[in-house]
């Protein structure tokens, strides 16, 4: 089996770390038969490839795709290799969702899923704590409720949200719809709460209303946190704007600022463990978690294993989103197991978009995408409206000409605040890191096209105007992998990297003391999830195996008015109807822990 195993390594199908592991099994368990062996190898590289377990009826499928060309060597036959695993030494295989009875160190599910062992215990801990969480109600809050007089009745479910110390209550809650009320009402009344929408649903809206609320009758320690820097600086942001226009006895508590979920928890390379767990919990009352779909299994098992028992936690995302790129798919897992209680009582799904309104273009473009109706996008794109457009063939010089041109009010900033604001208003997403139509490549020639028109040398490197893309986390600094700067004097005219801080303000760094970086003319889809931008140029290359619905969507919704695909219809369609395969067992984890 090893010269098996090694031969796929050469193939490109297992990573030498994935046959480290199955001969390592090998050596510590002789009697394992060759079956087990290959499953530990490629239950190892499915994690690599996030996922949190190998499915073994999906296994072939899977195995095939690990290099695009659909010609895997055969794997085992399903029914057999499971028997095979249950009687496996190394494998502890049971069907309770409980504590497995043996250290194993795999796994075999009721569903015929293996999973390194650490995994297994990740989806366990998780849904068992996640379901202890929904099934606990918040008595003082329940009081509150029954205290409370609303302009829309006594007898209003929604009372909560209606008794916001504003100047005009009736005005405000004018501008809740019932959605946006419940999700206050649950907040209010659970130490869970799920909110999923798109783009433009509320979701930060109806938070600023929760912790409003919440806030009245005393004073609330809330964390606001996200999985990067500027999907955390996104969520200040907004709550900024919404909370500005809240006159509250305690809006002085309320949080101005967000952090990304690993300094919340205090995660550190130079650490085993994060400084906040459950023996040292996170000193907050409630905990407010933004672009839920971004955040992988381990992240997200840490941070409920370090909230406090009484704190609440509030998850917001887009289920239709990309899935985190480490491994686990938690989102989409909690929408599916809320379908029944307990978790039914904790989500709220807002689906109404108060972004783009009835007949939007933009609008109905992501809905088919996220619906997996290519005829439908396709009929939206070819209406050529200025919200949606489409551009087939070879379109390199148009993009390139129409990025300059969207980069022209940073160029003619006063100063660099202006500059990080203009930088919104337009980016060239991509489906692909590498390649012709990678980011990498349009990033140059983009940089180039402009050097040409302001007269630069090719190779100067700190000029006005340049946009930055922090490829690494440096908790010194206050800057993470994906925060994105522009490059613009300071007041003696010395170039510097700004920065946009916790506070909305920009700060400047030397040039020198930058940490990793590269440009950011154009990104990809993964490194641009969690900003928006006013305009966007998705560019998807000719055939692009990556493309997937969730991409695409991603990547439509990072447009606020308007969106250009430069894609190939057979390539656009292909990927609309293709979904992201992400095996994992946390919905079934949720059900066995919630007794359904």
């Amino acid at each position: 089996m090893s010269a098996a195993l090694d031969a796929l390594v050469r193939a490109g199908r297992l990573r030498r770390v994935d046959v480290a592991l199955g001969a390592w099994i090998g050596r510590a368990f002789p009697a394992a038969a060759p079956e087990t062996v290959l499953a530990a190898a490629l239950a190892a590289r499915a994690v690599g490839d996030g996922h949190s377990a190998l499915e073994i009826a999906s296994a072939q499928a899977w195995f095939d795709g690990l290099d695009g060309d659909g010609h895997a060597p055969p794997l085992p036959d399903p029914a057999a290799w499971r028997d095979a695993l249950r009687a496996a030494p190394p494998v502890c295989a049971f069907a309770d969702g409980g504590a497995a009875d043996r250290d194993t160190p795999l796994v075999l599910d009721a569903q015929g899923r293996v999973y390194l062992r650490r995994y297994y215990e990740y989806e366990r801990q998780l849904a068992r704590a996640l379901i202890s969480r929904s099934r606990s109600g918040c008595p003082e809050s329940r009081e509150t409720r029954r205290s409370c007089g609303s302009p829309f009745g006594p007898a209003s479910p929604f009372a909560p949200a209606s008794c916001l110390r504003s100047p005009s209550p009736e005005s405000r809650c004018a501008d809740i719809d019932p959605e946006q009320q419940r999700a206050i009402d649950v907040a209010l009344s659970h130490r869970l709460t799920l909110v999923t929408g798109g783009p433009g649903s509320g979701k930060t809206f109806s938070v600023a209303h929760m912790l409003a609320a919440l806030a009245r009758d005393g004073d609330l320690r809330v964390a606001l946190a996200a999985p990067t820097g500027k999907a955390a600086a996104r969520l200040a942001e907004s709550l900024r704007v919404q909370l500005a226009g809240m006159e509250l006895p305690h809006a002085t508590s309320l949080p101005h600022e967000a952090s990304t979920l690993h300094r919340l928890l205090g995660l550190s390379p130079w650490r085993a463990r994060p400084r906040h767990h459950r023996d040292a919990p996170l000193p907050f009352d409630v905990v407010v978690v933004d672009e839920a779909s971004m955040i992988d299994l381990p992240l997200m098992t840490r941070l409920v294993d370090a909230l406090a028992p009484d704190a609440r936690l509030i998850l917001l995302g887009d289920p239709d989103q990309l899935s985190a790129v480490e491994a686990g798919n938690v989102l989409p897992a909690l929408v599916e197991a809320a379908s029944a209680p307990p978790l039914a009582d904790c989500h709220v799904a807002l689906t109404r978009s108060h972004r783009f309104g009835a007949g939007s273009a933009l609008g109905e473009l992501a809905h088919a995408i996220a619906a997996g109706d290519a005829w439908a996008a396709l009929t939206t794109l070819q209406a050529d409206g200025d919200a949606a457009r489409w551009i087939a063939g070879d379109t390199r010089t148009a993009l390139i000409e129409a990025a300059a041109a969207g980069h022209a009010p940073v160029l003619a900033a006063r100063n660099a605040g202006d500059a990080l604001a203009a930088a919104r208003g337009f980016r060239v997403l991509t489906a692909l890191r590498h390649g012709p139509h990678g980011c990498i490549a349009l990033d140059r020639a983009i940089e180039a096209r402009l050097k040409r028109a302001r007269r630069l040398a090719a190779d100067a490197e700190w000029w006005a105007g340049r946009l930055l893309l922090v490829t690494a986390n440096r908790a010194e600094l206050g800057l993470y992998n994906g925060d994105t700067g522009v490059v613009w004097p300071d007041a003696d005219g010395a170039m510097k990297a700004w920065f946009e801080g916790a506070d909305g303000a920009p700060r400047a760094l030397p040039v020198a003391a930058l940490p990793p970086h590269e440009g950011a003319f154009a990104l990809t889809v993964h490194k641009a999830q969690g900003s928006e931008f006013e305009r966007v140029a998705l560019v998807t290359g000719p055939d692009s195996a990556a493309l997937t619905r969730e991409l695409l969507y991603t990547g439509v919704t990072r447009a606020r008015s308007g969106i250009v695909l430069h894609a190939d219809p057979g390539t656009l369609r292909a990927g609309i109807e293709r979904r992201t395969l992400r095996m994992t067992g946390l919905a079934d984890r949720l059900r066995e822990a919630a007794g359904t």
